[in-house]
């Protein structure tokens, strides 16, 4: 059963650290079991690279809020921009670059609060 989360209450994000840069873990089931969600804030460093891959139960939402990134899509590449978005399917083979010389910051979002993750 999901605990209820009022509004002057506060989750403590969690982060976890990467070669790559790191994600801040905003909610997820680990929070509030059957919230149904997941929502982090990556960053990633100059010139690096998330791997490639891809979730089994869930799709991804990335949002751009600082830098210039080159998302790859199931063999296609965008470069985005802050205030871009785009939206990684269901078991789609997808990875991000940060093509800048700065921090990239990106919004994750997934539809699922018990995400699989698994490299391509």
């Amino acid at each position: 059963m999901a605990q209820n989360i009022g509004p002057n209450e506060w989750i403590e994000p969690r982060q976890d650290l990467f070669e790559w840069g790191g994600m801040e873990w905003r909610i997820d089931d680990s929070f509030v079991p059957g919230i149904g969600m997941s929502v982090a804030v990556m960053t990633l460093q100059p010139r690096k690279a998330t791997p490639l891959h891809h979730h089994s139960n869930c799709g991804e939402l990335l949002y751009v809020q600082e830098g210039e990134v080159e998302v790859y899509l199931d063999e296609r590449r965008l470069t985005l921009g802050a205030g871009d978005s785009v939206l990684s399917p269901m078991g789609c083979v997808h990875g991000v670059s940060n093509v800048g010389t700065q921090a990239a910051k990106l919004l994750l979002s997934y539809s699922s609060g018990k995400r699989v993750y698994k490299e391509a």
